[in-house]
């Protein structure tokens, strides 16, 4: 395959000669067909180094291949800022270092609270993953409230940073500045003058749109508001591909807000294209909110090298919680991002769907699967357990929407359920197994949020809490239509060939 490839290449770089012709060219032609070919070696060298060296994903692997042939000089500048993992590696090598030290030290001052009853084959497996691959201790005692409508959920955000005293921490991918966004801002400003810490790292390529006066005021009013890795040379910047895509809210150490909802009219519905806005959100109290302030604190250690974990200062922001008005109820933080060992939450989505009885339930944005994931649910599906996806019925970006309903025929075929929500736009990122798991979080059922992206989720182990999960679920599903199998394979030429090609590009995306 390789010898094909060169053999092309050098084709087209000489086909490319005799028809321009050598003695019309002047000196700037001349320079220019130099630099053409030039590439062309490039990318050349680049598919050997992919082929031979990668060893990688082999769907990856072809994208960037066919990039590199049919784009030689546009994929070979992609490939430089978003292809290598070398420089992955190097960027977060540090951070990985420090949070590690940062998550042992919590884990031993926190050390894990479990009972077996609560186990079962599922959840027993389940925690023994998290446990290995994102050392994710197990937490009891606490108590979790879901939200399926945006603005009851910023309602409560917005309630809990005005209950502060101590500290308000958050970390968000996107803000705008419109009424939304101007409505945090003007609380934490008056929180930051009562003399309540405010520390906010913002995705800087989310905020790219974010005015720099907006940024000021909260700087100038105490808020320490920072942003994760900047990117100096806007889509020039191998940083550019790895982003952090957690929103959370945590509230003096005792209570946190988690889940898919950025800040903006956009999430609250008041945007007539996507019209209402479904979303989830957890507000969770106990000692959840420990180990999500721990990975709270390890980015704070990232994006400004201050490290507050040190001994004086654990017992302000990872205060003892009483266990009183708190159930049982056990949970596992799971932090993600290309800085990880594993691919925790694609290992978490693959072992759910995998050791599932009956019954899996997935809610998602976008539908991006790799060979392991689709396999793990058409086996499931073919082995009588129910599954049902449901996703947006109108796209927000063009390529994602496409690629997604590329896997739904090969989904239909073997019996899963794809419902489209129309009420507006489904945002919400929900995967709940047999009654019992509920995973709800930040990233999304696709490559980017399992390998580029930092994510941020809650794997929660209570018959209760899914109940009220399942409930918010069934209540969409009447908003919401079935595709029948039948009619989907008689969509038009036109739907199939831009699945096709969005699918055919999905690894990069």
């Amino acid at each position: 395959m390789i010898m094909g490839l060169l053999i092309s290449l050098v084709l087209i770089a000489s086909l490319t000669q005799i028809i321009v012709g050598g003695s019309v060219l002047d000196t700037f032609s001349k320079v220019t067909l130099r630099i053409i070919n030039i590439l062309f070696g490039i990318s050349i060298v680049l598919i050997i180094l992919i082929v031979v060296m990668e060893n990688g994903s082999p769907a990856t692997t072809m994208a960037w291949i066919l990039v590199l042939i049919f784009l030689p000089i546009v994929g070979f500048i992609l490939y430089l800022f978003f292809g290598r993992n070398w420089r992955k590696k190097r960027l977060f090598s540090k951070k990985g270092y420090a949070d590690t030290k940062l998550l042992l030290s919590y884990v031993h001052n926190h050390p894990s609270d479990r009972e077996n009853n609560w186990q079962n084959d599922l959840t027993a497996r389940l925690y023994n993953l998290l446990k290995n691959n994102s050392k994710a201790t197990l937490t009891v005692n606490n108590n979790v409230t879901l939200y399926n409508d945006t603005g009851k959920a910023f309602k409560a955000i917005l309630e809990g940073i005005n209950s502060a005293q101590h500290f308000v921490h958050l970390e968000y991918f996107s803000i705008f500045a419109d009424e939304t966004g101007y409505t945090l801002q003007k609380l934490l400003i008056q929180k930051a003058l009562e003399g309540v810490e405010v520390r906010f790292i913002y995705d800087d390529v989310g905020c790219w749109m974010l005015k720099k006066s907006f940024k000021q005021e909260l700087r100038d009013a105490g808020v320490e508001f920072v942003p994760f890795m900047p990117v100096w040379i806007p889509f020039l910047n191998s940083r550019l591909n790895y982003r952090n895509h957690r929103k959370l809210v945590i509230v003096d150490g005792n209570k946190a807000y988690l889940g898919g909802m950025n800040i903006g009219d956009k999430y609250l519905g008041k945007k007539r294209y996507y019209g209402y806005w479904r979303d989830s959100l957890a507000e969770i109290e106990g000692k959840a909110v420990n180990a999500l302030q721990a990975i709270f604190l390890a980015d704070w250690n990232f994006v400004t090298g201050k490290n507050l974990m040190q001994e004086d200062l654990l017992h302000k922001y990872l205060p003892v919680i009483s266990p009183d008005k708190q159930r049982f109820l056990p949970m596992q933080i799971v932090a993600d991002g290309p800085d990880s060992d594993y691919d925790s939450i694609m290992q978490l989505y693959f072992a759910a769907i995998t050791y599932a009885k009956h019954s899996i339930r997935i809610s998602t944005p976008y539908l991006i699967l790799n060979e392991s994931l689709l396999s793990a649910l058409k086996t499931a599906a073919i082995s009588s357990v129910k599954v049902q996806i449901l996703v947006p019925d109108k796209p927000d970006h063009f390529l994602v929407y496409w690629a997604s309903r590329s896997y739904f025929q090969q989904l239909l075929d073997v019996g899963v359920e794809i419902w489209t929500y129309h009420k507006g736009f489904n945002h919400s990122k929900i995967l709940i197994v047999d009654d019992e798991f509920l995973l709800i979080g930040t990233a999304n059922m696709d490559l980017r949020s399992f390998k580029q992206n930092f994510e941020l989720a809650a794997a929660i182990y209570d018959k209760t809490v899914c109940a009220e999960a399942i409930k918010q679920f069934e209540e969409d599903l009447l908003s919401s239509s079935k595709i029948i199998p039948e009619k989907f394979r008689q969509r038009s030429m036109l739907q199939k060939t831009k699945e096709s090609i969005c699918r055919l590009v999905s690894p990069l995306l």
